[in-house]
């Protein structure tokens, strides 16, 4: 499925429907170049489930922020800053990753994903200041 969003607000609102079928277990993997809205995304998925997006932001250098709430616990990733993870750093992400009462928001994804988890690529593109195209794709 593909959708225009002209503002951070319909971005937002866009997750907030992605999110309606998100189950703990489920990893939603974001790709797109910076500034294209990925943690935008992220704040809406959280708003859906009670977090303030307020409280939302980029793990660029934290690599995870954990969001919870009554409904929801949220593992948002950012691997950006890495050039590669190497196996010590899989490990330690994997207790997260494979957690089955969370859901993962994964940015700039470097894990070779276990083809068993429920998991949805949404790729943002960014078509001018307000404007991007987001695609949803449901692997399972």
């Amino acid at each position: 499925m593909k959708f225009i969003s002209n503002s951070e607000e319909e971005t937002k609102n866009i997750a907030k429907e992605v999110a309606k079928s998100l189950l703990p277990g489920d990893v939603v993997v974001l790709v797109g170049e910076l500034g294209s809205g990925k943690t935008t995304f992220t704040k809406g998925i959280c708003e859906f489930f009670g977090i303030d997006g307020n409280e939302v932001s980029s793990p660029s250098f934290s690599l995870l922020n954990i969001y919870k709430s009554e409904k929801a616990k949220i593992y948002h990733f950012d691997f950006y800053r890495l050039d590669k993870l190497d196996y010590v750093d899989t490990e330690s992400f994997s207790e997260f990753v494979y957690d089955k009462k969370a859901i993962k928001v994964i940015e700039w994804n470097k894990l070779n994903l276990d083809p068993t988890l429920r998991t949805i690529f949404v790729k943002i593109k960014h078509l001018s200041e307000n404007t991007r195209e987001i695609e949803i794709d449901r692997d399972t």
